[in-house]
């Protein structure tokens, strides 16, 4: 039985939304960074390979948010609406289509591996470490998948912590798998990246199947028999604002592979540096992250509220607090750069290089900021083709050519590959504070109701 209209405007403050998230991704990109620790201990061309190949699992993930992400802004808008049958009815939808959708992408993951692989200039060593990795993860995207949408549907209905708490066990799980891959304890084999696979994929088969059961205890109405009765125009609706709202993280996440394409040129040094300033400077965000999530969540329950005048306010307000914390932590960063590239690498040269990115974190992560507030916020209220059409011009124009010219052209090498990353995100974030701030999103408000 769902829960009384005013008790989910309750579970809809931001901090309820948000705090949960923060934990659960500040622990999961812990995690990751464990990962990779591990993993450095292992081989840094290991590292290198698994850094490359989390690009590829990104970019599932985004694939599976055309449906989550859409059906999660439609949740949201139509719980504010007090129209709990039509939300109901987005969940079954985006359950069957993550389906679809997971059953595919794994089958193009699984045959077409070695094809991906060979579009990079990469070492054997790292090529065959990367295929090992790819050809078991790539090839369980349901699960990937499966997981995403039902965290989605939760948090849509203002259950933030329960995914919390089903993730943290699922990276739990996966950390204790690496370490038996790994490290062989008690005598067993090593099973090396193939065993990190396994152990990934076993995690969120977990995470995926505890999740189907919170919604199912928390009396979230899911009538999935109902699939036949539910309009056409209902998955037309989830697919184009959420195929929309993908297309901008597609956009950005094909513009990072084409740049550690650049990379990947410049040495197996430069890309594993690249690797670990990237997993490092992935805790510098977190907070912003999971700020610019609750934010969506809020935004679509204000506009089915109608609250816009609000949330107009909020929303800028949520950025000031997202970069001052993002500003302190990548400082405290900066001033331990040293310190902490030599928890991962003994290789002067990686560490080298891996201080300098984080000096440069200062200006990508600042800049950062931008985007994950407002282009949030924009998409909760239903304004997700204006970021896609600046993400394609900036990060292709302003993100890649720069990466290209200085850091190929001009020979900076990685650090001009990484500021140009930063340049981006300044150029599209203040174009999305402009945007937001006019208020042309206001006309967009109503487009999942209407």
């Amino acid at each position: 039985m769902r829960m009384p209209n005013s008790t989910i405007t309750k579970r809809m403050s931001i901090v309820a939304l948000t705090w949960p998230i923060f934990i659960e991704t500040a622990l999961r990109m812990g995690l990751s960074t464990a990962d990779i620790f591990m993993l450095s201990a292992y081989s840094d061309k290991a590292v290198a390979a698994v850094g490359l190949i989390t690009q590829v699992m990104f970019l599932l993930i985004i694939m599976s948010m055309m449906v989550s992400t859409g059906a999660g802004i439609l949740i949201s808008q139509y719980n504010g609406a007090e129209k709990p049958a039509r939300a109901s009815e987005v969940s079954v939808v985006a359950i069957y289509m993550t389906l679809a959708l997971g059953v595919f992408l794994g089958a193009v993951m699984y045959f077409g591996a070695d094809l991906f692989l060979s579009w990079f200039e990469l070492e054997p060593a790292v090529s065959q470490f990367g295929f090992d990795y790819l050809v078991v993860t790539g090839s369980c995207a349901l699960s990937l998948a499966m997981g995403v949408t039902l965290s989605t549907i939760l948090r849509a209905n203002g259950y933030s912590r329960s995914p919390m708490v089903v993730n943290l066990i699922a990276g739990g799980i996966n950390i204790i798998g690496n370490y038996f891959a790994l490290f062989g304890p008690f005598g067993l084999p090593i099973y090396g990246v193939t065993g990190v696979a396994i152990a990934t994929v076993f995690s969120q088969v977990f995470s995926a199947a505890v999740l189907g059961w919170v919604i199912y205890r928390k009396g979230i109405h899911v009538p999935l028999h109902r699939v036949a009765q539910i309009p056409k125009h209902m998955y037309f609706r989830v697919f184009r604002i959420g195929a929309l709202n993908a297309g901008e993280m597609l956009s950005y996440n094909l513009a990072q592979m084409t740049i550690i394409y650049f990379i990947s040129q410049m040495g197996t040094a430069s890309l594993t540096a690249y690797t670990y300033a990237q997993n490092i400077g992935r805790l510098t965000f977190t907070f912003s992250l999971a700020l610019g999530q609750g934010t969506q969540i809020q935004t679509g329950y204000y506009v089915g509220k109608s609250w816009l005048n609000e949330i107009s306010v909020r929303v800028q307000r949520y950025f000031f607090i997202g970069f001052a914390v993002s500003l302190t932590i990548v400082l405290l960063f900066v001033w331990q750069r040293f310190n902490i590239a030599q928890l991962f690498t003994d290789n002067a040269e990686i560490v080298e290089l891996t201080a300098l990115l984080l000096v440069g974190s200062v200006f990508l992560e600042t800049g950062r900021v931008f985007n994950l507030v407002f282009i949030s916020g924009l998409k909760g209220a239903g304004d997700v083709a204006y970021p896609v059409k600046v993400g394609l011009i900036c990060m292709w124009g302003v993100g890649v050519g720069l990466a290209w010219f200085l850091g190929l052209h001009l020979g900076w090498g990685v650090i001009g590959a990484w500021l140009a990353i930063g340049a981006d995100e300044w150029v599209r974030g203040l174009i999305m504070t402009k945007r937001w701030r006019s208020g042309e999103w206001r006309k967009f408000a109503f487009t999942g109701l209407s």
